[in-house]
């Protein structure tokens, strides 16, 4: 059984009549709504009909005409007022962006008249001109300072990064040992204060040699550095009487050892270095001042120079000093200030960042770089470059010769001061180094006060006139740590003048 299926219509469609309207005369341009008025108040009406305000109107509406006239360039072809006169005309890519930037005053360019974008053309690029201003000023100071010291931690824990005890050395007030020089001036037939006024007795002293002192004496064969031993004071030995560290009683002999300076003569400096960073008991010491062994001094004070600085640095006129008067207890808070360089800082040429890391600068004498050895050593070779030799407790070269006593004329006018030595030498700070800041508290020592719990004899047989005893330790468990840093990079200088242009 067959069943016969009705065949499909087949319709046939022409395209173009189907895309043509149907009814031509229906068609419509686009239509365009203007703004609805707005009801105005009586002010507005009065506002609108002073003679001021018309003519004020006049001249924009004037001054809109005339911009409309104005031949402007093709690249500011889209200043133009858009009239659109109901067709849809294609926006170039600046318009729409206009539109959609939050940027202030970009939209204006897209539906304003030819004044309004005129005017904020001109706000705009005078904008971008003064962010460039801005920009090359900044960039000029940055080329001026390139280096920028900040706080990296106020409270840096001990155990973090250890900061090292520093490194204390004490200098008596007094230059001349009166037993050594009484003794010197029987063996020479001279008056003791013959010897007393002669200026190598002291290194400070800047009186014009007295030769004809110096033609009188006869040293002996001695040479100078064996007159300066036999008549500077021996602190570590006769004047260091006890010793606590770590409030633990200890050797001086363990703890102290004697070292010379050109500037103080005969001192004696603390050796040992804490292993376990800041601690805040630290050093206390007892000296006895010996006020009849005085044979020079300088000041009308009797007692000691304590010195405080870095571990490896020499002593000059710019080391940081507390006079410890005899008969006085002394409390010394030590507050430490570490300054560590970042990696950028390496990038940076030595003459911009007018510091020394710890590997561009090395010195004959000394191990550690530091500005105090740098000057020191540069005030050597000056004076032996000029005079041939140099001073018996100068950093010297090992075939450089010692100045013996009929040299001293030379050595002392070619001497320069502190100040003069960084005119003259290329000595710059090191990058990284410690800083240490310390106050004190001097009171009246208490012969009669005893210490509890002591049986190691410190406080033993104190003489309250002679004496005096020095404690000094951290005033906390932690440092403050500075940060020396470039004042720019190129992250940073993208990432703060990007927001001043735009």
């Amino acid at each position: 059984m067959s069943s016969d299926k009705p065949e499909q219509p087949i319709y046939l469609i022409n395209f173009e009549d189907y895309l043509r309207p149907k009814r031509s005369h229906k068609s419509m341009p686009l239509q365009r709504f203007d703004k609805p008025e707005k009801s105005t108040s009586k002010c507005c009406k009065l506002y609108k009909r002073l003679k001021l305000v018309r003519w004020c109107r006049e001249i924009r509406t004037e001054l809109s005409q005339g911009l409309e006239q104005v031949p402007l360039p093709r690249f500011l072809s889209f200043l133009r007022e858009r009239n659109d006169d109901g067709l849809c005309k294609p926006k170039t890519g600046f318009e729409i962006y206009c539109e959609m930037s939050s940027i202030h005053g970009f939209h204006l360019f897209v539906g304003a008249k030819t004044w309004q974008r005129v005017l904020w053309w001109i706000f705009i690029c005078t904008a971008l001109l003064l962010s460039l201003i801005v920009v090359t000023m900044s960039q000029a100071k940055t080329a001026d300072t390139p280096t920028i010291r900040y706080i990296d931690s106020m409270m840096q824990p001990s155990a973090d990064q250890p900061i090292p005890f520093p490194a204390v050395t004490i200098c008596s007030l007094n230059r001349v040992s009166r037993r050594s020089l009484l003794i010197k001036a029987k063996e020479w037939q001279v008056a003791k204060e013959t010897l007393q006024r002669l200026p190598w007795l002291t290194s400070r002293r800047l009186d014009p040699v007295n030769e004809t002192s110096f033609s009188s004496l006869g040293f002996d064969n001695s040479t100078w550095s064996e007159l300066l031993e036999q008549l500077s004071p021996r602190v570590c030995e006769t004047q260091l009487l006890s010793c606590q560290w770590q409030n633990q009683h200890q050797s001086c002999n363990e703890l102290f050892a004697t070292t010379w300076s050109y500037t103080e003569g005969r001192c004696c400096s603390f050796q040992s270095q804490p292993k376990f960073g800041i601690s805040i008991r630290g050093l206390t010491i007892r000296l006895a001042a010996m006020l009849e062994d005085y044979g020079s001094t300088l000041t009308a004070t009797t007692g000691f120079e304590l010195l405080i600085h870095e571990a490896g640095t020499v002593i000059d006129a710019a080391t940081q000093r507390v006079i410890l008067p005899r008969g006085t207890e002394s409390q010394l808070m030590v507050k430490a200030f570490g300054t560590h360089a970042s990696s950028y800082l390496g990038s940076l040429p030595i003459d911009k960042r007018r510091c020394y890391l710890s590997h561009e600068r090395k010195l004959f004498h000394f191990v550690n770089y530091s500005q105090d050895n740098c000057l020191a050593e540069c005030r050597s070779q000056r004076i032996y470059r000029i005079c041939g030799c140099v001073h018996p407790h100068m950093p010297s070269r090992w075939y450089w010769p010692q100045c013996q006593v009929e040299q001293f004329k030379c050595l002392q006018e070619q001497d320069l001061s502190w100040e003069d030595l960084q005119l003259h030498c290329n000595c710059l700070p090191p990058c990284e180094f410690i800083r240490y800041e310390v106050h004190s508290d001097v009171a009246n020592l208490d012969a009669t006060y005893t210490m509890a719990n002591t049986n190691d004899g410190f406080f033993n047989m104190i003489n309250a006139s002679d004496d005096l005893i020095m404690h000094i330790y951290f005033d906390s468990m932690s440092a403050e740590q500075l940060r020396l840093d470039v004042s720019e990079n190129w992250l940073t200088f993208i990432g703060k003048y990007s927001r001043t242009i735009l």
